[in-house]
């Protein structure tokens, strides 16, 4: 009898409980169930485009060793537009301004790469490729112009490196001596450059004997 009797109470207990909270706890039941579902729909939704990114990728690799330059290209636009600032869209960019670029095509291969220094997951190694574009079709000014002050530590090497030789072409051998000092700097704390440290040390010893020659014949 007594059980009975404290079965009832926690019956009663419960639906009170229930008659205070069960709106508030259905709404919260159903807003995490809208939650978790989302987040799986969006996952779902992210692994299905990052496939159909993939898959265009895929092809337009081929293209390209199958020299299809132009079809190539479309698919190029179709990855860009259709799945922008992916990973998939910037290994694209890179493949098919490396073959513009080798078919001589450098203009139109500097404005791929231009291009993909907006997309995050290749910004950086577009920016060190176009820079040797550009300074190849002898336009240093937009070298400097594309390179960022704030660079990442493991890139601020190669791309302060490529600022030098654009401001040494630009005859600014003062900011070139600042940046491939800065760049040697860099690649002495990494012992396995040794190669680029010795380039950049004869760079260095050709711009300080400039250097010293303009300041005598200032005098």
């Amino acid at each position: 009898m007594r059980e009975d009797l404290e079965q009832q109470e926690q019956m009663q207990n419960l639906k009170a409980f229930w008659k205070a909270n069960g709106k508030w706890i259905t709404s919260s039941l159903i807003l995490l169930f809208l939650i978790v579902g989302s987040i799986n729909g969006w996952k779902l939704w992210n692994n299905y485009n990052k496939e159909k990114a993939s898959k265009i990728l895929t092809n337009l690799e081929k293209n390209i060793e199958a020299q299809n330059t132009d079809i190539a290209l479309r698919l190029y636009q179709e990855i860009s537009e259709d799945y922008p600032n992916t990973l998939q869209a910037g290994l694209a960019g890179l493949l098919i301004a490396k073959s513009l670029i080798s078919d001589g095509q450098r203009d139109r291969g500097a404005s791929i790469l231009d291009e993909l220094t907006k997309n995050s997951h290749v910004k950086w190694l577009a920016i060190i490729r176009l820079s040797n574009i550009l300074l190849d079709l002898n336009r240093p000014g937009e070298v400097i112009e594309i390179i960022p002050e704030i660079i990442p530590a493991h890139w601020v090497g190669i791309v302060i490196d490529r600022r030098g030789d654009a401001f040494a072409t630009l005859g600014d051998f003062e900011s070139a001596k600042k940046d491939w000092l800065r760049a040697l700097s860099f690649y002495n704390a990494n012992p396995s450059n040794q190669d680029v440290t010795r380039f950049i040390s004869r760079k260095l010893a050709t711009i300080e004997a400039s250097i010293r020659e303009l300041k005598a014949n200032e005098e």
